[in-house]
């Protein structure tokens, strides 16, 4: 039986303080890792803050540089445990700027992650991700198949539904979701396990931080969840700064998979039909 031990780090960073968030994060994930995690989550944006706004361009990163202050210390940490470490940050590529979530092995940047589907003014500060990859976590004795997913697309079942008839085990979304609309993020998480067959890391921030471009108050959710593929919560975070940590059984997923069909029963060329129809 192929289990693996995964970590989900709920905490609220602080906007503009890199420095300080990213010591937090340390902290927090080798804490993870000394609890014998090999996959470590953060929650997104967790370098910068949810509400930069005015800053974006400033706080982005270039993934291509493993020594820049935010993917060094982490990278370092993946290779004392040889483990694998996600996390989420504002990417600058070819003067365009992303929501990316990245995987960091000891190797550096093993894949990462544009977010496709931007809520709210993230369609003004971001360009949209293309792609749905699917990123295979190898360990000693088995690999992991696992798909990426950020904050808002938590409520799109296509991309989860996509990732898993790619093959996805583990669905991971990075998220910094707001409180006021909590309800979506319960449940969503929850129907994308069901649907999907996968586990599911729903990996949220906690706290607020003061958006200039909203003029208000952003309160964030919490409730980090990681979930089974028959869609139970297997453990929650409350409201607060937490960790939630747990051993995942991948053969739930085949199993999972053979008692509800939902992939193997999914009409793709129906799909492909009304798809286009729309389109038309």
């Amino acid at each position: 039986m192929s289990k693996v031990k995964l970590a989900s780090i709920q905490f609220s960073p602080v906007a503009y303080e890199r420095e300080n968030n990213i010591e937090k994060a340390v902290f927090l994930v080798r804490k993870a890792l000394e609890d014998g995690a090999k996959i470590v989550v953060l929650p997104e944006l967790f370098d910068s803050g949810y509400c930069i706004e005015d800053k974006d361009t400033s706080f982005a990163i270039d993934l291509n540089d493993i020594k820049n202050p935010v993917l060094a210390p982490l990278t370092e940490l993946a290779k004392i445990y040889n483990s694998y470490i996600i996390a989420n940050s504002i990417e600058k590529s070819k003067n365009k700027l992303y929501d990316t979530a990245y995987i960091l092995s000891k190797k550096g940047i093993v894949g990462k992650y544009r977010k496709i589907y931007l809520y709210d003014n993230e369609k003004k500060r971001f360009s949209r991700g293309k792609k749905y990859p699917i990123f295979e976590l190898k360990f000693k004795d088995f690999k992991v198949k696992l798909g990426l997913g950020i904050c808002y697309e938590i409520g799109f079942s296509e991309g989860a539904r996509f990732l898993a008839l790619q093959g996805a085990q583990i669905l991971v979304y990075p998220a910094a979701f707001g409180k006021a609309r909590a309800y979506v993020w319960n449940l969503a998480s929850r129907a994308r396990a069901l649907e999907s067959g996968c586990f599911v890391v729903a990996a949220n921030r906690c706290g607020q931080e003061f958006s200039k471009a909203k003029d208000k108050n952003v309160k964030f959710a919490g409730k980090t969840k990681i979930i089974n593929p028959k869609g139970e919560i297997i453990q929650e975070l409350g409201e607060y700064e937490g960790m939630s940590c747990v051993e995942l059984e991948l053969d739930e997923v085949k199993a999972q998979r053979e008692n509800l069909t939902y992939l193997k029963d999914l009409n793709l060329k129906l799909c492909q039909k009304m798809y286009k129809a729309l389109k038309d």
